[in-house]
């Protein structure tokens, strides 16, 4: 009679290894890694297209290509050239807005904040023309609610920086610095001034010098915000510091180097 054959190993006794769910984990962490490293190539893909022949001459071929990619593999990731735009956005506005909060949280008074911020934005966009000309020939309002399409991810993200805003005029108010009124409405309203500010400057040819758009759009927030007293505090100070950078002549003559600053 032949030997009974050799009963299977019990599960506890199979060689150590990793559960099926731990495995299945894994794979499943390996497929977000890659669809996260497609995503980014299609993003920096599309703001090259995009700035190179515009949002609607640009086909999702086109991103494909573009970021050596298959279709199949673009549209595995993205729905449509619409929804990339909308990350796109997404993805430059929280740059923007990351910029700015760190600026304004740098200052302890509510003006000194407002005006960080404003040149922490405005500069963004200057040293990203050719993202600020898909934004305006876009069309959107950036000071109008709605205008970024409410269901957006851009839209959750422009709503944080308007309430950012809105707190830090709300607090200004409080401090008799800036005349009454609606602060998000304000908040809104200096969105807007920056958007014509950063328009004319890319129509113009980019030909202003950076720290003189940013120092236009300084003078439009304290005309628009601040009480008359803040107004005249900010013009002593202002005379105050270009007494302080002038040159200190001894027999020797010297240039003085022309000032950026612009009082209000």
């Amino acid at each position: 009679m032949s030997p009974p054959a050799p009963s299977p190993p019990s599960s506890s006794a199979r060689p150590a290894g990793r559960t099926r769910p731990a495995r299945d984990r894994a794979r499943g962490q390996a497929r977000e890694a890659r669809r996260a490293a497609y995503r980014d190539l299609v993003l920096q893909a599309a703001g090259d297209a995009f700035a190179r022949q515009g949002v609607p001459n640009t086909k999702m071929e086109d991103l494909a290509s573009e970021a050596g990619l298959s279709l199949g593999t673009l549209y595995s990731v993205y729905r449509g050239k619409a929804e990339i735009v909308d990350a796109l956005h997404e993805a430059r506005l929280r740059e923007i807005h990351a910029a700015s909060v760190a600026a304004e949280e740098a200052e302890a008074e509510p003006l000194d904040a407002l005006l960080a911020g404003s040149r922490a934005y405005v500069r963004y966009f200057i040293e990203h023309p050719d993202y600020l000309r898909m934004y305006i020939d876009e069309g959107s309002n950036w000071g109008v609610r709605g205008s970024m399409g409410r269901e957006s991810g851009r839209a959750a993200v422009w709503e944080q920086g308007v309430a950012q805003l809105a707190a830090i005029v709300a607090r200004g108010i409080e401090a008799g610095v800036f005349e009454p009124g609606r602060p998000d409405a304000l908040a809104r309203m200096m969105l807007a001034m920056q958007q014509v500010q950063l328009a004319d400057w890319l129509a113009e040819g980019m030909t202003r010098a950076p720290e003189d758009v940013i120092a236009e759009v300084e003078g439009l927030i304290r005309r628009a915000l601040c009480t008359p007293e803040a107004r005249a505090r900010g013009e002593a100070r202002g005379m105050a510091d270009e007494v302080a950078d002038a040159p200190r002549t001894s027999g020797a003559s010297s240039v003085r180097r022309p000032s950026t600053r612009r009082t209000t």
